[in-house]
């Protein structure tokens, strides 16, 4: 077996039987492994509110444009970055059993991967003005948000090239490049924002469309970056990283196996989200505002579950590559009871100040009324639907693949929708009514996630062959 150089990180071989050590260890790599996730996760989000400040003060009739545009570019992207999620859970798997090759060869049979599937996802974003007609939308809207959507889906390709590296550096424990990066990438995406958008710093004024542009050449030089980081490592022939990408294909297969799973969970989460926006818009435009304002906190908050979510997945993937079920447990319910106990401690200054943080997001007085009473059901929600996400990550670390997906649609798709629309428009709740069937959602979604992670952790685990 070759020995890790330095730089590796430790902690693969199997673990001493001290209860209070366990849990002490697995909560030590949680956070290590989950803050520096969280902030790169945090820091999408900042890109994007920077270009809806910068592009609302320049034009509110542009960032309509960009609002639109976005729509079906980040469900496009979202689906990707599930559809690669493999990636992390299969390097964590060959970490876990110390076959440093092995987790090399998953990232070289994948990134061909994730390229042909930047270029194929990037090829449906630049033809959406079908969707924009089809929907209804304005010849205005459509004409411009159809420009501006085939600027963005240019940094597609860029997008799933830096997702493949991100999630093998994740898999392998280390995290770290993937923070700073997205740290400098919004230094640069301010710079670029600022200068292409408003014509500053001997830049032209593109308007919307400068923000689209700064968006997907961020994107290309964040993938450059992370693809030169990851081949130039220091260890890179103990991983075999510039071995080739010949047989990528049918290498390829058990990652996107699993990665078919997860982009359908995301895929049908988003649609569902979705429909709960029209509903929102039905109810009129406070009640959307309303909507619209509580969703951006529940995101921003949601950040934090996803680092710990990812996190526990990798710690779940090491144990069941090393098969050691009783770690593996211990790793999972560890991540799914932290997590939820995180977003519960995030839910209380909004739940104890709800009118001052609304009052963060608008001056109207019934949006700020309606979202303080929305706000109160955060400490509901944000455990239940972190929790839930750290449940599905820690049964694909297991390897686990249709059975999350299909509890994911059932709770999201027949249980979400219709107890959102019922209680909204039947029993006259309101937008309230949307977020109590997020809640109950949310909350059927962790239970059943969380009993099938027992069943599968009470299982004995298969043998290599």
């Amino acid at each position: 077996m070759t020995t890790p150089q330095k730089g590796m990180t430790p902690d693969y071989s199997p673990q001493p039987l001290y209860p209070n050590n366990r849990v002490k260890r697995h909560l030590s790599e949680l956070f290590r492994l989950a803050v520096p996730v969280v902030i790169a996760r945090i820091g999408m989000l900042i890109m994007s509110v920077v270009d809806t400040i910068i592009v609302g003060n320049y034009d509110s009739s542009g960032l309509a444009y960009l609002n639109v545009a976005h729509a079906p570019f980040i469900s496009l992207l979202v689906t990707g970055v599930g559809l690669l999620t493999g990636i992390m859970i299969m390097t964590s798997h060959a970490v876990g059993r110390k076959n440093y090759l092995a987790a090399g060869h998953v990232w070289r049979a994948c990134l061909p991967y994730a390229v042909l599937l930047g270029f194929g996802l990037g090829a449906l974003a630049w033809n959406t003005n079908w969707l924009f007609e089809v929907s209804g939308q304005p010849a205005e809207i459509t004409l411009h948000a159809t420009d501006l959507g085939r600027i963005l889906a240019i940094g597609m390709p860029a997008a799933l090239i830096y997702t493949a590296c991100s999630f093998f550096m994740e898999g392998l424990q280390r995290p770290l490049p993937g923070m700073i990066m997205m740290l400098l990438a919004n230094v640069v995406n301010l710079f670029l924002d600022y200068g292409l958008v408003n014509g500053a710093f001997g830049m032209p004024e593109l308007g919307a469309s400068g923000a689209a542009w700064t968006s997907s050449i961020i994107r290309w030089l964040m993938a450059f970056a992370m693809l030169a980081y990851v081949l130039m490592l220091k260890n890179h022939a103990l991983y075999g990283l510039r071995d080739g990408f010949s047989g990528w294909w049918g290498h390829s297969r058990e990652a996107r196996s699993l990665g078919y799973a997860s982009g359908a969970s995301q895929g049908m989460e988003t649609a569902a989200f979705s429909a709960m926006q029209l509903f929102a818009g039905r109810l009129g435009i406070v009640a959307a505002a309303s909507y619209g304002i509580t969703m951006t906190i529940l995101a921003l908050m949601f950040m934090f579950a996803m680092g710990l979510a990812s996190a526990t997945s990798v710690r779940v993937g090491i144990a069941y590559g090393r098969r050691d079920r009783a770690d593996m447990a211990l790793a999972g319910w560890i991540g799914l009871v932290t997590t939820m106990v995180v977003m519960f401690c995030l839910s209380l200054p909004v739940y104890f100040f709800p009118g001052w943080v609304a009052n963060l997001f608008s001056e109207d007085a019934l949006v700020i009324a309606g979202t303080s009473g929305l706000l109160i059901l955060m400490p509901i929600i944000f455990p239940t639907d972190g929790g839930q996400n750290a449940a599905i990550n820690a049964l694909r670390g297991t390897g686990e693949k249709w059975a999350p997906t299909m509890l994911h649609m059932f709770s999201y798709i027949f249980v979400m929708i219709p107890a959102g629309y019922y209680l909204a428009f039947v029993q006259g709740l309101g937008v309230s009514g949307l977020f109590w069937g997020i809640a109950i959602a949310s909350l059927v979604a962790v239970s059943g996630l969380a009993i099938r992670f027992k069943i599968v952790s009470g299982r004995e685990l298969p043998s290599y062959s």
